[in-house]
């Protein structure tokens, strides 16, 4: 079977750590990086020609504007934010082994939702949840969205699993509604989602006329039926532009669904 150029066949790498063997979500991720495997990964050079310092002004202010996005120098800060978000995603596996069957009950728990229409409802009440949620606040341009999206991109997205014919997203990044609102939420989930798997979620359920509380279950199923390890959220203070019903509904929403995702401040993660 041929796959799309963006999604990678699961290799398995049996883990040193107990609480992660024998999990195939896990085991298809790389190994928990050393510092300086890390430094090695997330590390941005300047590649500088000697030549483009002759060049005519205007032409020598394009040369230093690429300087300036190739550069990435990690810090301490990127190191402690990288080893969350490797617990995050690895964590978030724990409970949602496909080889023990622990997915299939998040699973069945999410259609008995789809089909009561009540987002806390539950088949499997032994379906534990070993999720987390991490905020990272900073300042406008302080540089949250390049060091999160660095470190992300040390992970293979989409992860095809031939054995158990399921696809596995390690993380998905999209950003909060301009308006704050939780169908616009779960639109943009999906569409994410479709770019990244090739479905065509937002044509089965975002153009449909379901309520929030049914697009919210799907939402849900989603990032189950293809193990979202993260999902990072971007923009959250959005939720402020809203009346207070709908930013706490949102926020509702988030700590609801705990076994699925990760939260952050200006950026919103859950695992």
């Amino acid at each position: 079977m041929s796959l799309p150029s963006n999604i990678f066949r699961a290799v398995y790498q049996e883990s040193e750590i107990e609480r992660y063997k024998g999990n195939p979500f896990i085991e298809a991720l790389p190994r928990v990086s050393k510092i300086e495997e890390l430094k090695t990964k997330l590390e941005g050079k300047v590649k500088y020609n000697p030549a483009a310092g002759y060049l005519d002004a205007r032409q020598r202010a394009h040369e230093l504007c690429g300087l300036l996005d190739d550069f990435f120098q990690p810090l301490s800060v990127h190191v402690a934010l990288e080893e969350k978000i490797a617990l995050m995603i690895r964590g978030g596996y724990v409970a949602r082994n496909i080889a023990t069957g622990q997915l299939q009950q998040h699973l069945q728990n999410g259609y008995e939702r789809l089909m009561t229409g009540d987002i806390s409802s539950f088949c499997f009440a032994e379906a534990p949840s070993t999720a987390r949620c991490l905020s990272l606040i900073g300042c406008s341009g302080c540089g949250k969205s390049s060091s999160v999206l660095r470190i992300l991109a040390t992970y293979p997205q989409a992860i095809y699993h031939e054995k158990y014919n399921t696809y596995q997203l390690a993380y998905l990044r999209i950003e909060c509604p301009v308006d704050g609102s939780l169908k616009s939420l779960c639109l943009n989930f999906f569409k994410e989602v479709d770019k990244h798997l090739n479905t065509d979620l937002t044509e089965r359920y975002g153009y449909k006329r379901h309520s929030t509380e049914v697009l919210l279950s799907f939402m849900g199923q989603v990032a189950n039926q293809y193990a979202i390890g993260v999902l990072v959220i971007d923009e959250i203070q959005r939720l402020g532009r809203k009346q207070k019903e709908g930013q706490e509904r949102m926020l509702e929403f988030f700590c609801g669904f705990g076994e699925y995702y990760w939260r952050a401040g200006d950026f919103s993660w859950y695992s």
